[in-house]
């Protein structure tokens, strides 16, 4: 189970709760730093699946302004669902500017390589996407004819990645009206990683058939796109992709901000964005959350954020500051990790709780955490 899991239901939040006893006074900046500030709304009412899944594909934007790098859940979620095969997943990540120059034999698996600032992270034998295909080849949890759609998959990646190097360079805000539409298309692909496609009415057109990269285009919902194309806008406006820079060291144009998708115990969060270099990196959290005053969730947010810099226990990140960037308000609110530490343990030895925590990580990986009702 992921971190996020343990955290919301299990030994984890307990401990954290216990041991990280001024989380209350840093919460609370939350709400001062976004009082008054106008807020990104949906244009009119909307469910729980609209908001998901704007959120996801705002993450996905968010991810593109940092680094070229693999849709990691999306692949997972192709051959998850069966929609494509282990080997096409593996030859189109290796397509990405991050993977495009490992050897050929890392090129055959390159899914499961993730890139740090001190080299690459294999999830080949932790979290690879092994544990999704059956020994015959086929997808575990198969949903659609094993591989049908690998022919217009290979014609809709080609295109979006020639999108994305056109109109996406790092850093800057692009043409994001077309550029909402891809990441809405690649967020309803991440969502079938971790959910069933047959809750999602977008896939029904591949229950009849294979789609063309056009009827897809269509299937994307307007009214997100113009939502997205807002929080970018808010993003840029509010000086939030300004700060983002400052974090980063004020990279050049055309140099990668640093790095998409981190690995903390072989997850990834398809929100998560790193941004600096081997000299020091914030860990960021995109959120587009509307209510960040409700404290439990708040808390949650930011002892995952401590946690994950906990479980670098290599290093490999570099993680020096962590953030949450609540883009709805588009605002940034980041900590020294040292000094967030500090505070949250409120005087307390943070070696000492830091060994902790990993020694209750280590003890409880691979177990389910109970759902209170």
């Amino acid at each position: 189970m992921s971190l996020i899991s343990h955290l919301y239901f299990g030994e984890l939040g307990e401990w954290c709760a216990e041991r990280m006893t001024g989380t209350g006074e840093v919460v609370q900046r939350l709400t001062a730093e976004t009082k008054g500030v106008p807020v990104v709304r949906p244009a009119g009412r909307v469910g729980r699946r609209h908001w998901a899944q704007v959120d996801r594909a705002f993450g996905m934007r968010m991810a593109t302004l940092v680094q070229s790098a693999p849709p990691y859940s999306v692949l997972y979620g192709l051959v998850r669902s069966g929609l494509a095969s282990r080997d096409w997943a593996h030859r189109q990540a290796g397509l990405y500017p991050t993977h495009i120059r490992l050897g050929k034999d890392e090129r055959h698996r390159a899914l499961d390589l993730r890139p740090t600032f001190t080299g690459w992270l294999d999830l080949a034998n932790e979290h690879g996407v092994d544990r999704y295909v059956a020994e015959d080849g086929a997808a575990r949890y198969a949903r659609f004819p094993y591989s049908t759609a690998e022919t217009v998959l290979d014609d809709l990646f080609d295109r979006m990645r020639a999108y994305f190097a056109t109109y996406a360079p790092f850093g800057q805000v692009g043409a994001e009206k077309g550029l909402a539409r891809l990441c809405w298309l690649l967020a309803m692909f991440s969502y079938v990683f971790r959910n069933d496609p047959v809750d999602q009415p977008f896939f029904g057109a591949f229950r009849e058939g294979v789609p063309t990269v056009e009827q897809l285009h269509t299937a994307v919902e307007e009214d997100a796109v113009t939502e997205l194309v807002q929080l970018v806008e808010r993003l840029h406006g509010s000086g939030a992709l300004h700060e983002m820079r400052r974090l980063a060291g004020h990279p050049p144009p055309g140099r990668p901000w640093g790095i998409a998708w981190p690995v903390f115990g072989s997850q990834w969060d398809d929100n998560d964005i790193l941004v600096g270099g081997p000299r020091g990196a914030t860990l960021i959290d995109v959120t587009s959350v509307l209510k960040v005053n409700d404290a439990r969730r708040a808390r949650r947010w930011i002892w995952r954020l401590v946690g994950c810099a906990w479980l670098d226990t290599a290093d490999a990140y570099r993680i020096r500051t962590v953030a949450l960037y609540l883009a709805r308000y588009g605002v940034v609110v980041a900590w020294p990790l040292a000094d967030l530490v500090e505070e949250l343990l409120g005087g307390e030895d943070p070696e000492r709780a830091r060994h902790e925590f990993l020694d209750l990580v280590t003890r409880l990986r691979g177990t389910t955490p109970a759902v209170s009702p």
